[in-house]
């Protein structure tokens, strides 16, 4: 059942022009042109795991001792120097009233666009003032 599926769905006459079988484009050496082998889309995977693997083993014990042996430091990002004004400062914002106060997308949409929308002055324009800002910008 599962084949009869298979091939009704890889049909000759679906996917391929007329007097055109999928032998025609198999690879083979007695072939005027040669097509592309889909095999070949499988060895870009494993040689990356194997250019990845050849990285890691050349930076961890080649590239990385001779750096070291060039007087190289090993360097980890360095954490900021403590700033008693910014911090209060952080803490005195408005937006900061509660530290862990983390909003949802939908909680900042029902409480935030409300307010905007009553800041926005709307003005309803009659039909000729849509003709005129449409003509005059």
């Amino acid at each position: 059942m599962l084949r009869l599926l298979i091939d009704a769905f890889w049909n000759e006459n679906v996917w391929l022009p007329p007097n055109t079988t999928w032998s025609d484009l198999a690879p083979g050496p007695d072939k005027a042109v040669i097509y592309t082998d889909h095999r070949h889309v499988f060895f870009p995977i494993p040689l990356a795991l194997l250019f990845i693997t050849i990285r890691y083993v050349l930076e961890r014990y080649v590239y990385a001792p001779f750096g070291r042996y060039l007087g190289i430091k090993g360097s980890k990002p360095k954490r900021p120097t403590p700033n008693p004004k910014l911090e209060a400062a952080y803490k005195a914002s408005p937006r900061t009233k509660q530290p862990n106060q983390t909003y949802s997308s939908q909680q900042y949409f029902l409480v935030n666009i409300p307010r905007e929308l009553e800041s926005i002055a709307v003005k309803k324009l009659t039909p000729i003032d849509n003709v005129e800002t449409m003509w005059m910008g």
